[in-house]
């Protein structure tokens, strides 16, 4: 008996040990105390301005596999195949030369842009002279797109069975988008418009008081021979097709830009946390048709204005804490537990500015309730405000720091930086907006 105790013991102990080393506090410091938030403070530079005259290309790729790959987005599909191609899945890139300055709009009919991907594009760019700095990555964030990209547990379980061979396909095809883009550069000029579509988005989360982030948001790019193409961004999210679906498809932002024919298009997800699509139809494919065809009777009712011919294209490092996996309201996995289980990347801001209106590429699923804040925020500068969702980097949602205790799914299983990181955002933003317009915060 006193054997059986003592090994009884010994196990309470041993998972007592093990619970300690892999569970910790959730800290709840404010932000503007931290390390991370000190670090970023002292790295604010000055941002390199390129003028002089306008060019514009634009260009695609295929990036449907030639056989059936693991679809991206849902948990419950568990790495499933797709099926059939119910419409096929592309790269597209807009290159805009401004002086001596170029940036390269590339947006792909994926979940997100996977940083193993990102990785691969930027050593096979190398030798060309294109940076990830020079390139605004974006996905239309289709949760019906090819996955097994990432090798983590947790990519695995949103994007299926790691395969390399996918990384190279994807990093083959974006590269040939984006010199086929920079080849087609013409003269040209860039518009700005935007137009609110109150139709289209709902605010997903179910809580009282939320905000809706209601703007289509686009750039307008057009040569001097009338050619044109646009970037358009808008907050609801690619999901109207849902989990049980096994075909592949561009969701919603497939119908808006095949609709603009015979103008290029390429869709940016906004910033879409906590943004849902509206679903109207009989079947999740009538939900698809009707929403981009939605979108696109309010884009087209935009009106634009012509921007100056001055660029800022760069990329900085944002500094973070410790990424922690929550388990309840205090409680989280340890941060070695977490990078064993969801990866270790840097995360970075893509800064581009065009004129008076600035873009900002997030690594993350980025708040549309934040956006409304930084929107108003930037108009009183002068500012046109553009945020872009998934750079190629990811670090969780980015959500409204009111919502940290809701209990939600995007404040619990993918917030992954802890307490107060959307006032962490909102000053980065804020302070990014304040540097272009010449005004530094303090």
């Amino acid at each position: 008996m006193r054997k059986i105790i003592k090994f009884v013991l010994v196990v309470i102990a041993v998972l007592i040990l093990l619970v300690l080393a892999m569970v910790q506090w959730i800290d709840r410091t404010p932000y503007t105390e931290t390390a991370h938030y000190k670090a970023w403070k002292e790295q604010v530079a000055d941002l390199p301005v390129q003028t002089g005259a306008c060019r514009v290309g634009w260009a695609l790729e295929n990036i449907t596999p030639a056989q059936p790959a693991p679809l991206a987005g849902y948990g419950k599909r568990r790495g499933r195949h797709y099926e059939t191609v119910h419409d096929s899945v592309y790269v597209r890139s807009v290159a805009l030369e401004i002086g001596g300055g170029q940036v390269f709009f590339v947006s792909a009919d994926l979940l997100f842009i996977p940083p193993k991907v990102a990785e691969a594009v930027e050593k096979k760019l190398k030798k060309q002279g294109i940076g990830l700095k020079d390139i605004h990555f974006s996905a239309t964030h289709s949760h019906s797109s090819i996955g097994g990209w990432e090798s983590t547990l947790t990519g695995e379980l949103f994007g299926g069975k790691y395969d390399p061979a996918i990384v190279e396909f994807l990093a083959e095809q974006f590269c040939k988008a984006i010199l086929a883009s920079e080849q087609d550069l013409a003269a040209g000029k860039v518009s700005y418009s935007e137009v609110i579509d109150d139709e289209d988005v709902r605010y997903r989360i179910n809580l009282p008081g939320g905000q809706r982030d209601k703007e289509i948001r686009a750039l307008s790019f057009m040569k001097n021979s009338g050619e044109k193409a646009y970037l358009i961004t808008y907050s609801a999210h690619s999901t109207t097709l849902g989990d049980d679906n096994l075909q592949l498809s561009r969701d919603y932002s497939g119908i808006l830009v095949d609709s603009l024919r015979p103008a290029f298009a390429l869709y940016m997800a906004g910033a879409v946390a906590g943004m849902g699509p509206v679903e109207r139809g009989n079947t999740e494919f009538d939900e698809a048709r009707n929403q981009g065809l939605s979108v696109l009777h309010h884009f087209l009712q935009r009106r634009e204005t012509v921007l100056g011919d001055t660029l800022v294209s760069t990329r900085i490092r944002i500094p973070l804490p410790e990424p922690t996996a929550r388990l309840t309201r205090n409680l989280a996995l340890r941060p070695w537990v977490f990078k064993r289980f969801f990866g270790d990347y840097a995360a970075y801001l893509k800064v581009t500015q065009v004129g008076n209106t600035l873009l900002l590429g997030m690594p993350a699923d980025f708040s549309g309730e934040i956006m409304v804040e930084l929107d108003e925020y930037a108009r009183k500068k002068g500012l046109n405000l553009i945020i872009t969702s998934f750079n190629g980097g990811y670090v969780g949602y980015i959500t409204a720091d009111k919502l940290y205790d809701s209990g939600h799914y995007e404040t619990v299983t993918m917030s992954w930086y802890g307490y107060q990181n959307g006032g962490y955002f909102t000053e980065i933003s804020k302070d990014i907006i304040d540097q272009v317009t010449g005004k530094q915060t303090k």
